[in-house]
């Protein structure tokens, strides 16, 4: 599902009935109905990181479902949360592989589905990468994330981005495969990790609004109304 206004997408993952829900936006409703059509429900929600660029529905997830909340065990939240590692878990009929894939965030996570797709969050866009200008992030990171980590999947597995976006700004194919970034995003073209430091100084749009009271929202430190006036 994404957000026409920005780019934004979440995902419910499951088997049909039961459902998990990874990186929702605050506009809940659409979430709930989507997984109660044919009598399903949300059984967990994850947040793949710290959002920066929107609000967080994964509280109001948790206060009509009374689902646990995940998130990688470094998360600098102020409230309880489910710890993943980077491991596998078995949750509403799928399988579901966490990999730690610092750069956009410290505690920023990936997610392997039954080998065939990756949830990517902002580490992975289709035809570019996640910013690292947040104030949290670290190119350097992003690239081991990349080259190690995501990179090493086999070809077909399918992308699905935290955003859709190309060349730095909202536009673009809603999916891909590793095998189609591996040859044809720009980012991944480089050479060396000098290269790849250089490109994400370069061309990235301004920073989005709010950005930091977002993060303190999504970390529990503020309420979302006040984020959001």
């Amino acid at each position: 599902m994404v957000a026409e206004c920005s780019g934004c997408c979440s995902y419910l993952v499951g088997s049909g009935k039961e459902f998990i829900l990874v990186d929702p936006l605050i506009d809940v409703d659409r979430f709930t109905k989507s997984s109660q059509l044919g009598g399903g429900k949300i059984v967990g929600v994850i947040d793949t990181h710290v959002h920066a660029d929107h609000l967080s529905g994964s509280r109001e997830i948790q206060k009509l479902t009374a689902c646990p909340i995940y998130m990688y065990e470094t998360s600098p939240v102020r409230f309880p949360f489910a710890s993943l590692e980077e491991k596998d878990y078995h949750m509403a009929g799928v399988k579901i592989h966490v990999i730690h894939t610092p750069g956009h965030a410290p505690e920023h996570v990936s997610l392997l589905v039954d080998e065939k797709a990756v949830l990517t969050g902002d580490t992975l866009l289709v035809k570019d990468v996640g910013r690292v200008d947040l104030g949290r992030g670290d190119s350097s990171q992003l690239y081991d994330s990349l080259f190690h980590k995501l990179l090493r999947l086999e070809d077909h597995v399918e992308v699905m981005p935290g955003h859709v976006g190309k060349a730095h700004f909202v536009s673009g194919d809603t999916s891909s495969t590793i095998g189609l970034e591996r040859r044809t995003n720009p980012a991944l073209q480089v050479k060396t990790r000098e290269e790849f430091l250089r490109y994400m100084t370069e061309g990235w749009p301004p920073k989005p609004a709010h950005y930091e009271r977002y993060m303190k929202a999504n970390c529990g430190l503020m309420e979302a109304r006040e984020a959001s006036i």
